[in-house]
């Protein structure tokens, strides 16, 4: 056999990539955008280290399919090699969005970066970010000269909401595709001379593909010869695979069904406890395999994954498939990589493996994005009775999983097997039936969460037999599947609403001793919201700063902000602006300072209805407006409740039509008795916002109609807000509806609580008015570093633009402004 060849450090690249490349140093950001194989890693790789100036710094992060929030810390990581203060803050921030940009902004100006520092993020096309061209974007403004940050990935989607500003560097495939002067320069390193016929048709048949031209050279080094018929499987074949060992051969076949792989989870897969010196020399000299060392990981280029998984597939027996499907499965638990374990034990249906790994509530909340919920439907079906009840505990998980992603049917059987588990409990120790006992009549309890009668006899019971709390509930779990409003989601009965409120008090109790204090606060909060419903929000203030007292106790951040949007809206109410900034502040720091996603969607719910509210469309969410996208993002009992923003959407845009269609199944979703989920408010909204549009449509018997069923529904708890906060739009319908509404001193109360609600909204608007700053993003940068006494010079060179674009800015700042010089930009709030 041949010496084996090794190209990794025999690298060539195009004139015109390397002129791209030596630019990156001239440039606040490099985005190197090309398909895969075409050598990004590589190059940029290379250039840095031939290139990289003395004492320079250089920190990659690389993505491999992470869920959106842990791509996000990985990105953070790279920022805490700089300033570790603005690190956390971007932490806070979470993933951005649309409606979070703009503090991304901020942070980055904080960054002070002293050493020439290169930050490479590679494989972004993996980050699971709505806004990858946006959030490019806002990178590029760091305005920091001695950091350069670059993002390779593949080509990403064209749409984009935000321009591409001229400080970002862009090398796309065009400048890796090699001419065939290229070709020959690259075979000369290897000391190879192409005929002019040989020349042509590996560049016809290559067309340039630098994967494609390397495994021709390979090809030609090991056997002499040029196969120029060859595909790219056959290429693969004879450059490497020909030229491995047996013992090469069956590592790479085994490691090949994985994604990505550390050095111990290979020697799990070899049953050793360390790898075989030929596998490692191997792994450090493949061309077609790279360390990742952020991730201490090896990865192998599709081109070879490509090969060996076709060939792992289609040339060996189920039989070798299956063993090597359970070690993959063994080794990804040992990593505690429990989703993917479960998948491999899936493709061999080994059931008792998939249900003894230790999945939790925790675990299975961090893989949201990832169609966990499906495949614990597929197991919950396919998997033998006796097998799922061996498992209770996985079992109750999985229920309470399959709750909130809304999968009724799934969490209905699976609390019907843990009933035969607990009927036939001979296999489990009497403590531990006592536990399973327990915990099943809880998760039974879900399924009635917002009927207060069945929800404490449940209570009740659980506590009886366990006689502790419950081990399924942690202080930092969503409470009440993250809703922004106890009411919302407790009121079910017209007319019964002082009893829930009084019942809601005594089970407080009861639920603290089964939670340890998860959810405290929470019965305060739905009184404030109901003394708000009714205009007394003197009372309904106090209650909050009870409900904020009780759950900063037990750090509930979601009960937090539930007693915070009621104070904004109570700040509304008054016209009180102070208060209302300094509420809004409050809210927007809980999803800065909270590493729970849930938490940041909880606060773009409530800057959402805010936004609504004051008819401020940058305050909503983006997400908001694709509806179909709020099981994404939602927990399902929630999703009826922001279908009704969705609905005041809808009406600002005068798409009636669709408000029609949408209200219909939002009204039935919410008297849904079938599942014992009632829901009064949502019935209110649409009802209501049902009469607005019809009345705007000129049906004005219909419009009376449908306001007359809502106020049916609200009069008797005295449910007065919903109305008055659209008192400009109904006061004609609610004085016609007098004279035939019983409660006519209720209509009175909405009719002066909505004058009142108007003038506090247009107070309220006065300030944001005033309070905005006139200029954009850009130029509040310029006429910063301006105040900060740069020269026009000065500020391009660290913006990275021209002078005579800083000129024209500033022109801009001093026109909305009002002002004439820097002295006056100095003593000037924007």
């Amino acid at each position: 056999m041949r010496n084996k060849v090794n190209l990794r450090n025999k690298y060539y690249f195009p004139d015109k990539l390397r002129m791209k490349l030596s630019k990156i140093s001239h440039h606040s950001l490099t985005i190197v955008e090309a398909p895969s194989g075409f050598g990004k890693t590589t190059a940029v790789r290379e250039y840095l280290k031939e290139y990289l100036p003395h004492g320079a710094c250089e920190y990659w992060y690389t993505c491999l399919g992470e869920s959106a929030s842990m791509a996000w810390l990985g990105i953070c990581e790279l920022f805490s090699k700089i300033n570790i203060k603005v690190a956390e803050a971007l932490k806070n921030l979470k993933m951005p969005t649309m409606d979070t940009l703009f503090y991304l902004t901020l942070y980055l100006r904080d960054l002070h970066c002293v050493t020439e520092t290169y930050l490479v993020v590679d494989n972004y096309q993996l980050v699971n970010c709505n806004i990858p061209r946006e959030l490019i974007s806002i990178f590029s403004m760091h305005g920091n000269p001695k950091l350069h940050m670059i993002f390779i990935t593949q080509p990403l989607e064209a749409k984009q909401q935000i321009s591409i500003h001229n400080n970002i560097h862009t090398i796309n495939a065009s400048s890796f595709l090699f001419d065939k002067d290229d070709i020959v320069c690259l075979f000369r390193k290897e000391d190879i001379r192409l005929t002019d016929e040989v020349l042509e048709k590996i560049f016809i048949s290559t067309e340039g593909w630098v994967s494609a031209i390397r495994l021709q050279m390979k090809n030609f080094i090991e056997t002499g010869s040029f196969d120029l018929n060859a595909d790219i499987e056959q290429l693969v074949e004879i450059a490497i695979w020909n030229r491995l060992t047996p013992e090469e051969q069956d590592f790479l076949l085994l490691v090949s069904v994985l994604d990505s792989f550390k050095i111990h989870q290979a020697a799990i897969m070899l049953n050793q406890e360390t790898l075989p010196e030929n596998i490692i020399v191997l792994l450090k000299n493949n061309d077609f395999i790279k360390y990742l060392p952020d991730k201490c990981l090896y990865s192998m280029h599709s081109v070879l994954q490509n090969y060996l998984r076709n060939r792992f597939y289609n040339q060996t027996s189920m039989d070798y498939q299956n063993q090597i499907f359970r070690k993959a499965g063994v080794s990804c638990a040992a990593m505690s990589e429990y989703y993917p374990a479960s998948e491999f034990f899936y493709k061999i249906q080994d059931f008792d493996a998939i249900l003894s790994l230790p999945f939790s509530r925790e675990y299975l909340d961090k893989q949201k994005g990832i169609k966990l919920s499906e495949f614990i439907i597929t197991i919950v079906n396919e998997c033998p009775e006796e097998i799922l009840c061996k498992y209770p505990f996985n079992m109750i998980v999985f229920g309470y999983y399959s709750f909130w992603s809304g999968h009724t049917e799934t969490y209905g059987r699976l609390c019907s097997l843990l009933r035969l588990a607990v009927q036939n409990g001979q296999d489990f120790g009497q403590e531990e039936l006592r536990s399973i006992r327990g915990e099943y009549t809880l998760l039974t309890t879900l399924g009635d969460f917002n009927d207060g009668l069945k929800i404490r006899q449940g209570y009740e019971t659980a506590l009886k037999i366990l006689g502790k709390p419950s081990i399924m509930c942690k202080y930092d779990t969503p409470w009440l599947f993250a809703t922004t409003s106890v009411l919302n989601m407790l009121w079910r009965e017209t007319g019964e609403l002082e009893n829930e409120l009084n019942r809601v008090d005594i089970d407080a109790h009861l639920y603290h001793q089964l939670r340890q204090g998860h959810g405290m606060g929470h019965n305060s909060v739905m009184r404030a919201e109901v003394m708000l419903m009714r205009g007394q929000d003197y009372e309904a203030e106090i209650m909050c700063y009870k409900a904020l007292y009780e759950a900063r106790s037990y750090q509930q951040t979601d009960i937090c902000i539930c007693a915070e949007l009621v104070l904004v809206r109570i700040a509304i109410l008054r016209g009180d602006a102070q208060r209302y900034f300094t509420t809004i502040k409050n809210l927007q720091n809980y999803a800065k300072e909270d590493t729970n996603l849930y938490i940041l969607h909880m606060v773009e719910y409530c800057m959402s209805i805010i936004g609504l509210e004051l008819n401020i469309k940058y305050y909503v969410a983006s997400w908001l407006y694709d509806i179909l996208n709020y099981k994404n993002v939602l927990y399902a009992p929630v999703i009826p409740h922001a279908q009704v923003l969705y609905l005041n959407i809808l009406l600002l845009e005068n798409r009636y039509s669709e408000l029609y269609g949408l209200s219909q199944l939002i009204l039935d979703k919410s008297k849904d008795i079938h599942n014992n989920i009632k829901y009064m408010m949502p019935q209110v909204s649409c009802l209501k916002l049902l009469a607005i549009a019809k009345y705007n449509n000129g049906d004005f018997s219909a419009a009376q109609e449908y306001l007359k069923q809502a106020l049916s529904i609200a009069l008797p708890d005295k449910i007065y807000l919903p109305f008055a906060n659209e008192a400009g739009k109904l006061n004609s319908l609610l004085e016609a509806l007098k004279s035939s509404m019983s409660d006519r001193d209720g209509i009175n109360t909405i009719i002066e609580l909505g004058k009142r609600y108007e003038r506090g909204i247009k107070t309220i608007k006065k300030a944001i008015t005033s309070d905005r700053s006139p200029l954009t993003p850009r130029e509040r940068e310029v006429a910063q570093l301006a105040r900060d006494r740069l020269s026009a010079k000065e500020i391009a060179g660290r913006l990275f633009i021209s002078e005579t674009t800083v000129r024209t800015i500033l022109r801009s700042v001093y026109s909305k402004l009002d002002i004439h010089s820097k002295t006056e930009l100095a003593n000037k709030e924007f």
